[in-house]
């Protein structure tokens, strides 16, 4: 396939996974219609795909408002948060010692200060969940409030460009809970010991999503396991969060039609990265229990092609061998080696002792901090070569392992 061809079906996926629906949150139609168009491509490229049906609870946002004395604020519904219509006295913590003190079962509880520094973990989270954000969820359930209400600033570690950002996102966790801005949240600080009304309107939705691998079987043994995750947040048409890692993998499984080397070539578009429960990427951890030996390498794909930055590799754990088979395929691009980041993908094999490299745009951390989990990330942000560039980046590294004896 020549440039001008992979640019063009790289453009057309670009389109087709950010523009056609608002955005691919797991459960939705949008997320639906993007593993259907990797199943396609996958096939037209002569892999194998098999999919997997993934049970997943999707969510119906509403409206959400605090009332006091006649005075209506708008609030945010907390994302998986039940419905409510309470009114009790308003309380207040902003520290975890303050809120194991107790004093809040049935109030309205709102969350400041160092309670709300950053989002919190869901409860069933296994990749990263600190023992502070355990601790605050289990004192939140113990103290039972009607009620939370969070007021947050800006976390873009955890929460992207979003502001303000939502404490909770559970659907593990039963407390009807909402949020609103730091700003506004000081304001609500003088309504403590007054009684409020909250009406939070949300529904969970049981669904169904898919989480679909594609594989082309070597001759011999070990994989090559290339990964980019395909959902995005609810709300938010993930351009580079992550359209353009997955439209590099559909670039590289064309590039790719015609291989027959040595090395089994599985290209997975973990479909969960953005939702609380991480459903796809703890199927296939599941999946692959007792068999992570078997990877030699994976390469994992999340903000590349960000307009007016150059793509940064970062390696993790890759024998030298192998790591100059990657390095080549960078030089024939121009391709940077960047720093270390854990959060994406990558560090599920990181953590197994696979060897890993992660694919990302030397602006990453700007861009997480601005427009990742919002509206605004959007395919304008886009360098489509750039995109194009790491389809062939991922081929020419899986055929130059296949070519020299496994990266041994």
């Amino acid at each position: 396939m020549n440039d001008t061809l992979l640019h063009s079906h790289i453009g057309t996926y670009l389109r087709e996974l950010c523009a056609t629906y608002p955005d691919r949150h797991l459960g939705g139609p949008g997320n639906r219609a993007a593993t259907d168009l990797f199943e396609r491509v996958a096939l037209a490229s002569r892999f194998e795909v098999e999919s997997a049906e993934l049970p997943c609870v999707d969510w119906e946002r509403g409206s959400a408002e605090v009332e006091c004395a006649g005075a209506v604020s708008g609030l945010l519904p907390g994302p998986y948060s039940l419905a409510c219509d309470v009114t009790a006295p308003l309380v207040s913590a902003s520290t975890i010692e303050g809120l194991e003190r107790g004093g809040f079962t049935g109030a309205v509880l709102l969350l400041h200060g160092d309670l709300v520094r950053e989002q919190l973990m869901a409860k069933g989270f296994v990749f990263y969940n600190p023992e502070s954000h355990r601790r605050i969820v289990a004192a939140l359930e113990a103290q039972a409030p009607s009620a939370i209400i969070a007021a947050t600033g800006r976390n873009p570690e955890l929460s992207g460009g979003a502001y303000p950002f939502p404490l909770l996102e559970d659907a593990d966790f039963d407390i009807p809970n909402a949020y609103t801005t730091d700003v506004e949240g000081e304001a609500l600080l003088g309504l403590v010991g007054q009684v409020v009304s909250v009406r939070i309107d949300s529904a969970r939705v049981p669904a169904l999503a898919a989480q679909p691998i594609a594989r082309k079987r070597g001759s011999g043994a070990g994989r090559v396991v290339l990964t980019a995750h395909i959902d995005s947040k609810d709300g938010s048409p993930g351009a580079l969060d992550n359209a353009t890692g997955a439209a590099a993998l559909l670039g590289c499984m064309e590039l790719l039609a015609g291989y027959d080397g040595s090395l089994t070539v599985e290209v997975v578009p973990f479909n969960g990265e953005d939702h609380y429960a991480a459903t796809g990427q703890m199927h296939y951890v599941a999946d692959n229990e007792g068999r992570w030996g078997e990877i030699l390498l994976n390469v994992n794909v999340d903000g590349a092609g960000s307009a007016g930055s150059c793509t940064e590799v970062s390696f993790y754990g890759v024998p030298e061998p192998r790591q100059r088979v990657v390095e080549q395929a960078m030089r024939d691009r121009a391709f940077a080696e960047g720093p270390q980041w854990p959060q994406g993908d990558h560090s599920i094999f990181a953590m197994q002792g696979v060897p890993a490299v992660a694919v990302t745009s030397a602006n990453v951390f700007f861009v997480a901090s601005t427009v990742a989990h919002t509206e605004r990330d959007t395919i304008e942000g886009i360098d489509i070569g750039a995109v194009a560039s790491v389809a062939r980046f991922l081929a020419d590294t899986v055929t130059g392992l296949a070519n020299e004896g496994r990266g041994e």
